[in-house]
C-alpha cells in the first residue's frame, strides 16, 4: 500500500479508537462547544476575530506551572488551534531548562534511535534537501540533532550547526560540528545556511513568526527551511469538539503552544520574505504536518 494510503488507514483507526473511548466517557462533550468569542489572535495578529472554544485541557507535564486550567481556541481566520492562556517564561524554563527531556527509550534504545534517524533521512532525501559538500545546515531546537546526523550520513563534508536553549544533548552529538546553547540570537546573523530545520520545535514557540524572520536572515538565497510539527488529531474537524484532542498523543500541555495551519504558515512565510513550497499534513496518520519554506 502507498504511504498516503497507510497514513489514511492509520488515521481512521486512531479516529475510530478515540470515538469508541469517547462514547464511554460521559464527562466529555460529544460535539464542539457552541461558545464563540471575539478576541485578538496571537498568531495572525488580527483584531477582534471570532474564535471557537474547542474545549478545556489539563496539564500533561508535572509542572509546577503558573496556571492549572487551560483551553484550546481556534482562530476562524488563520485556522490555528492554540493554548490559552499562554505559558509564562518561567513555565518555559521549567519545561526546557529545569527538566530532562531525552531520557525515554526512543532516545536511549539504539534500534529506536536508528528508526527515527532513518525516517528523517528518507524525508530529506525525498524532498531533495541534503546540502552539497561544504555547505552549512542549522538545526534549531536541536536536541539530538536528527536532521544534522542524517545530512552528515549523506554528505560527510556538510558543516552542521545545532542550536538549543538546553545543554542536555550538547555533548551527545558527535555528528554536530558546532553545538551552541542559547536562543537563536547566539547564532551569527549572517546568510550562510543552505538548510535550516525545526523538527517538532515550532509548536513550542510563543512567537513562531518571529523565528521565521530570524531564520530568513541566516539563510542563503535558494536555501530551505524544513519543518515538522503536530497538526491535529487524526482527520479532526472543528465540529468534532474536544474528545479526540484529549486522546491525541501530541497534546502536551503547556509545552505545545500552537497547532499551526497551512493558512498561517503561508502568510507568515510571506511576511518573512519566504515562500511555502511544500505542505503535507498526512504524516503519522494525519497527525503531523511537514513543510518546506524557501528563500527566493
Amino acid at each position: 500500500m502507498p504511504q498516503n494510503g497507510r497514513n489514511r488507514l492509520r488515521a481512521w483507526q486512531l479516529k475510530s479508537l478515540a470515538a469508541w473511548h469517547g462514547r464511554h466517557d460521559s464527562n466529555v462533550p460529544s460535539t464542539a462547544e457552541s461558545t464563540d468569542i471575539e478576541r485578538d489572535c496571537r498568531f495572525c495578529a488580527a483584531a477582534r476575530v471570532r474564535h471557537h472554544i474547542v474545549g478545556n485541557v489539563a496539564p500533561t507535564h508535572p509542572g509546577p506551572f503558573e496556571h492549572e486550567d487551560y483551553r484550546l481556541l481556534r482562530c476562524s481566520l488563520c485556522d490555528v488551534v492554540y493554548l490559552d492562556p499562554q505559558p509564562s517564561d518561567r513555565d518555559l524554563q521549567t519545561l526546557y531548562q529545569d527538566s530532562v527531556q531525552f531520557s525515554d527509550k526512543t532516545y536511549s534504545d539504539d534500534a529506536a534511535a536508528l528508526r527515527v534517524l532513518d525516517s528523517y533521512a528518507r524525508r530529506i532525501d525525498r524532498l531533495g534537501l541534503v546540502p552539497a559538500a561544504v555547505q552549512s545546515i542549522l538545526e534549531v531546537g536541536a536536541g539530538l540533532a536528527w536532521v544534522a546526523r542524517a545530512c552528515k550520513q549523506r554528505s560527510p563534508r556538510v558543516h552542521t550547526v545545532a542550536q538549543d536553549i538546553s545543554a542536555e544533548c550538547a555533548a551527545a552529538c558527535p555528528w554536530v560540528d558546532e553545538y551552541v546553547v542559547g536562543t537563536i540570537q547566539v547564532v551569527s546573523r549572517e546568510p550562510r545556511f543552505a538548510l535550516a530545520s525545526m523538527t517538532h520545535v515550532i509548536e513550542h514557540l510563543t512567537d513562531p513568526a518571529a523565528m521565521l524572520v530570524e531564520l530568513e536572515a541566516r539563510m542563503l538565497r535558494g536555501g530551505c527551511i524544513y519543518i515538522t510539527a503536530p497538526h491535529r488529531p487524526p482527520l479532526w474537524k472543528p465540529c468534532d469538539g474536544i474528545r479526540s484532542w484529549l486522546r491525541y498523543s501530541y497534546l502536551h500541555v503547556p509545552a505545545h503552544i500552537a497547532y499551526l495551519s497551512q493558512t498561517w504558515l503561508r502568510q507568515a512565510a510571506m511576511k518573512a520574505r519566504l515562500e511555502l513550497v511544500h505542505w503535507d499534513e498526512t504524516h503519522d496518520g494525519h497527525q503531523v504536518f511537514e513543510a518546506v519554506l524557501r528563500k527566493p
